[in-house]
C-alpha cells in the first residue's frame, strides 16, 4: 500500500545508485511503515508501505518469476476477482492484480474495481504497464524523454531526478482560480498527471496513453422515485463499507452538512456493530468567538450516534497565510483558502491513530446537487406543465409568493438575466494581471451548470472529478491515514448518470435526491436543513484580522516573482475591502505570489524569463 515510484533508464545504463538514493529520499516521507525498492540494470521499482491491516504482512515490490508490481491499490470486486483467477481468499490485492494480469494481461485493468494506481513491469516482454481507478482517487504521475522515464505516487518523487532545470506551468494559476485547465497538468511543464481510467504502457521506449474506460449511462432504469433513492441509499452504503478496511480507528471530517451527515449516519452504525467508535473532527468556533458555527448540527448526529468520538478543531493561531510553503509542499498543488483547516484536522486525527479518514466531499458536484436550473430547462423544453407543478410545490413549502420561486428558479438563469447583471462577475479574474489572464479568458466558462449530467460525464473522463480526491489520497497517506471519498465512488456516479434531473427537486427541496435517500438514516433536523455554515467558520474574520498582513505583502519586494507576469498588486489592493469573492481572490492572491517566489528560489525557470 502507499506510495510507488520507478525510473527506466531508456539509453539502457544501470540506473544510479545516487538517483535511487534522491527518489527515495524524496518519498521517505510516504515509508510510515517501510520502503523497498526493486533495481535490474537500467529498472529501478520502489514502494513506500502503509499498513492499514496488522495481518497484511505483503512486501512490496511484489516480485514473482518475470512479473514486478508496485501497487497503491484497494480493490470493491475482490469476489469477482477471485471466482475468475481461481485464487485463494486470504490473498491480498496485490497478489490478486498479480493473478489478474497473468490471465488478462494488459486487459486486467477493465477487470479491477476500486482505488487504483500500479506498475507492473515485465521482465520477459520488457514492458511497463501503468493505471490509476475509474476514477481518479490515487495519484501517479509521469516524466518522459528521449532518456529517461520517470514516475511517482507524488510529484516531489520525479522532481527529485528529473534533470532540469525545471520549467513552471502558467496553467496551473488558471487551475487554481478556476479549475479549468488540462486536468493532466502540473506545477511543472512534462511532468504530467495519469489521469482517470487511463493505462500507460512502455513499450520498446515508447509511451502509450491509452483511455480503458468511459461513463456510459443506461444501467439503471425505474419508475418511481422511491426506487430510486432505496437504490442510492443501498448504493452509498456499500460504497462506505467497502472502505472501513483497516483495524486501526476509524475517522470522518464531519460538517454537520447533507452529505458529510450522510456518511456519518451510515459509517457509525457499521462501526457499532464492530463494537468500534467513530471518530469525527470538525471545524467550528472557539467558545468566546462571535458568529456561528456547525456545532449544533454536530451534536445531533453526536446524539443520534452514540459511538461517535467527537474532536472540535479550532486551528487557533492558523489562518490563510500561516504554513502555505509546508501545504504547498505537502499537497503538491496551490493550497486551498482553506487549507489551514485542513492540516489541522489531519494532525488531530493522526494524533488518534486514525488509519481510514472518510469526508463527504463531492456530494454537491452530483448526488445532493440543488438542481438549480432543472425548473429552467423544463420550460425551455416545452414541458410547462411540468415546470408549472414544480414551482407550485416550491412555493407551497416555503410559504412563499410564486413571484420570487419564479424568479429564483427560472429568471435567473436566461441570458437576458445574466447580462443585465453582468457587472456582478465582471471581476472574477480580479487579481491576475490583465494580458495573463486575456490569454485564457476566452476558453473559461462561468455561470451554473445547465446540464449536470453532461458536466459530470466530461468531468470524470477528463480525470477533473478525481483531481481532489488523489490529492486527498496522498495528503492524508503523508499523515499516515488513508483517504476515504465514498460519495465519488464509481457505482454510486454510475447510478448518478441515469438520474432523472426532476429527482433533484422532488417535492419542492433543492438536493431532494439525497435528503429523501437518507430517510430513517439521518435525523430529521439533518435531513431537511436548508442552511449550511462555511468549513471554516471565521475564516472571513481571520482576513479581516490580516487586512495589514495583507497589505505589507502587497508592498514587499520578496515575491515580485509572480507580480512580473501573472498577479497585479494594484488589482489585488481593491480587493481588500470588497465582498466575500474578492476576498477569496486576494487570498488567493497571496498564496500564488508565495508559492511562485518559492519556485523562483528552487531555481524554476518561467517562460517569461523572469527567473
Amino acid at each position: 500500500m502507499s506510495a510507488i515510484f520507478g525510473i527506466i533508464n531508456k539509453t539502457g545504463q544501470p540506473v544510479d545508485p545516487a538517483t535511487i538514493a534522491r527518489i527515495s529520499h524524496a518519498m521517505e516521507h510516504r515509508a510510515i511503515d517501510g520502503l523497498h525498492t526493486w533495481c535490474e540494470n537500467n529498472i529501478l521499482i520502489g514502494q513506500c508501505t502503509l499498513r492499514l491491516l496488522t495481518t497484511d504482512i505483503s512486501t512490496m515490490p511484489l516480485v514473482s518469476g518475470d512479473i514486478v508490481i508496485a501497487a497503491d491499490i484497494q480493490l470493491d470486486n475482490r469476489p469477482y476477482l477471485l471466482q475468475q483467477t481461481g485464487t485463494r481468499e486470504e490473498v491480498t490485492d496485490e497478489l490478486l492484480l498479480l493473478h489478474a494480469y497473468r490471465r488478462w494481461g494488459t486487459h486486467c485493468v477493465q477487470h479491477l474495481e476500486g482505488e487504483f494506481a500500479f506498475c507492473i513491469w515485465n521482465k520477459q516482454q520488457r514492458q511497463l504497464l501503468m493505471a490509476t481507478d475509474q476514477m481518479g482517487c490515487r495519484a501517479l504521475y509521469y516524466y518522459d524523454s528521449p532518456e529517461l522515464f520517470i514516475f511517482s505516487s507524488e510529484q516531489k518523487g520525479i522532481l527529485a531526478v528529473k534533470p532540469g532545470p525545471h520549467v513552471f506551468n502558467e496553467a496551473s494559476l488558471i487551475e487554481y482560480y478556476f479549475r479549468q485547465s488540462d486536468p493532466a497538468g502540473t506545477y511543472t511543464k512534462g511532468v504530467y498527471a495519469l489521469c482517470a481510467g487511463n493505462m500507460l504502457t512502455l513499450d520498446n521506449n515508447i509511451v502509450n496513453i491509452k483511455k480503458y474506460w468511459t461513463p456510459a449511462p443506461g444501467k439503471y432504469h425505474f419508475k418511481r422515485f422511491n426506487e430510486w433513492t432505496e437504490c442510492l441509499k443501498e448504493l452509498l452504503k456499500v460504497a462506505v463499507r467497502n472502505r472501513i478496511r483497516t483495524d486501526r480507528p476509524v475517522g470522518i471530517t464531519l460538517s454537520g452538512g447533507l452529505d458529510s451527515s450522510s456518511v456519518a449516519c451510515i459509517l457509525a452504525p457499521l462501526l457499532a456493530e464492530m463494537n468500534q467508535p467513530l471518530y469525527a473532527f470538525s471545524s467550528v468556533l472557539q467558545n468566546d468567538a462571535e458568529g456561528e458555527d456547525e456545532r449544533k448540527y454536530i451534536d445531533i448526529i453526536g446524539r443520534a450516534c452514540p459511538n461517535i468520538v467527537q474532536t472540535y478543531i479550532h486551528a487557533a493561531g492558523s489562518g490563510p497565510f500561516q504554513d502555505t510553503l509546508h501545504a504547498f509542499e505537502k499537497d503538491e498543488v496551490f493550497p486551498n483558502v482553506f487549507y489551514y483547516m485542513d492540516h489541522a484536522i489531519l494532525e488531530a486525527a493522526r494524533h488518534k491513530d486514525i488509519g481510514v479518514l472518510f469526508t463527504g466531499y463531492g456530494g454537491d458536484h452530483w448526488v445532493s446537487w440543488k438542481g438549480n436550473p432543472v425548473i429552467y430547462n423544463l420550460i425551455r423544453k416545452g414541458a410547462f406543465g411540468s415546470a408549472w407543478r414544480l414551482l407550485k410545490t416550491f412555493s407551497k413549502r416555503e410559504g412563499k409568493p410564486l413571484w420570487p420561486i419564479l424568479k429564483r428558479e427560472y429568471i435567473r438563469h436566461t441570458s437576458w438575466y445574466k447580462k443585465r447583471h453582468q457587472s456582478e462577475i465582471s471581476y472574477i479574474g480580479l487579481g491576475l494581471q490583465d494580458d495573463f489572464y486575456g490569454k485564457y479568458r476566452d476558453t473559461l466558462v462561468f455561470g451554473s451548470i445547465q446540464n449536470i449530467t453532461a458536466s459530470m460525464l466530461k468531468n470524470i473522463s477528463s480525470g477533473r472529478t478525481g483531481l481532489f480526491p488523489s490529492m486527498l489520497a496522498n495528503r492524508n497517506e503523508a499523515y499516515g491515514m488513508r483517504s476515504a471519498v465514498p460519495l465519488l465512488s464509481k457505482n454510486v456516479l454510475e447510478f448518478m448518470m441515469d438520474v432523472p434531473h426532476q429527482l433533484f427537486v422532488h417535492g419542492g427541496y433543492k438536493r431532494s435526491l439525497l435528503r429523501h435517500a437518507m430517510q430513517g438514516v439521518l435525523p430529521p433536523a439533518i435531513q431537511w436543513r436548508t442552511d449550511k455554515g462555511m468549513y471554516s467558520p471565521d475564516f472571513f474574520s481571520r482576513l479581516e484580522n490580516n487586512k495589514q498582513h495583507i497589505r505589507a505583502f502587497l508592498a514587499s519586494d520578496d515575491y515580485d516573482a509572480g507580480f512580473r507576469y501573472y498577479l497585479s498588486r494594484d488589482s489585488l489592493q481593491t480587493c481588500v475591502s470588497r465582498d466575500e469573492l474578492a476576498m477569496i481572490r486576494i487570498t488567493q492572491g497571496v498564496i500564488s505570489s508565495m508559492v511562485v517566489a518559492a519556485l523562483q528560489k528552487k531555481g524554476y525557470v518561467f517562460d517569461n524569463n523572469f527567473s
